[in-house]
């Protein structure tokens, strides 16, 4: 091949990766809050909303009942080797039980608002956005501050209702969607048709995103909390599942 070509070539794959905005992780400490040393608190994990699967060549995302198994095992202990286990008491579910059942839509509701509230103005209060209008000044226009979260009353108390001797539940939301191989080589192919009509890949990356929230049960609050756009490490194998962990858990509060 032609040196001249070869250069073309890689121009063009090089173009097509997809450009996309940073993804920096949002993340919060309720002010006043640190973990006591003295007392390490029960921290219920409760069970995860996690997606994992695989994201074909027609750009679907499709669940794998195996990868989810393994990932709650994975997950499960790599918290447990996780430094942050020294400082609090894990209790977890066996998540895989057959008698295991997911947390309602009335924990995960309000938790999914919080967190796309957090995302954007880390943490600013409310900022509802009108069809059409330009969100990016509107957030500038919005005042700087503390704001202070917490669940409803329902939702605490199916949270309690996990472990009635806990002092903290921590909700965890995972979503990973791995490329097929066919995905890969259509990704690829559509990202470089995207450079020749628009000068750009404007084709998303997978997505491999969440947020972990730790809640108190004594009120409700939401006492730290941490999302990302763009997690690293892949729950499905042990040797990796500490990289997300350690990462999820970024700005852990630390004992006092």
């Amino acid at each position: 091949m032609k040196s001249w070509v070869r250069l073309g070539l890689l121009a063009a794959l090089a173009a097509a990766v997809p450009v996309m905005p940073a993804l920096a992780g949002a993340k919060y400490t309720a002010q006043g809050f640190a973990i006591d040393a003295q007392q390490p608190p029960r921290v219920v994990v409760v069970r995860p909303m996690i997606f994992v699967g695989v994201l074909d060549s027609q750009n679907r995302q499709i669940g794998d009942p195996e990868w989810l198994a393994e990932t709650h095992i994975n997950l499960q202990a790599a918290l447990k080797r996780n430094p942050s286990a020294k400082a609090v008491q894990w209790r977890f579910a066996d998540w895989n039980a057959p008698d295991s059942k997911p947390l309602s839509d009335a924990v995960w509701q309000p938790a999914r608002f919080i967190n796309g509230d957090l995302i954007f103005k880390v943490p600013q209060g409310t900022m509802p956005v009108k069809p059409g209008e330009d969100w990016q000044k509107r957030l500038k226009a919005i005042p700087k501050g503390y704001y202070e979260y917490a669940l409803p009353t329902g939702a605490v108390e199916e949270l309690r209702a996990s472990d009635p001797e806990a002092q903290f539940a921590l909700l965890i939301n995972m979503h990973d969607a791995y490329t097929t191989d066919g995905a890969k080589l259509a990704r690829l192919l559509g990202g470089m048709g995207n450079v020749l009509s628009e000068g750009v890949n404007t084709m998303a990356l997978p997505p491999h995103h969440g947020f972990a929230m730790l809640i108190d049960l004594s009120n409700g609050r939401i006492v730290w909390f941490y999302n990302d756009g763009a997690f690293g490490g892949d729950l499905r194998k042990p040797a990796s599942a500490d990289k997300r962990v350690a990462q999820m858990l970024t700005g852990w509060p630390l004992p006092r």
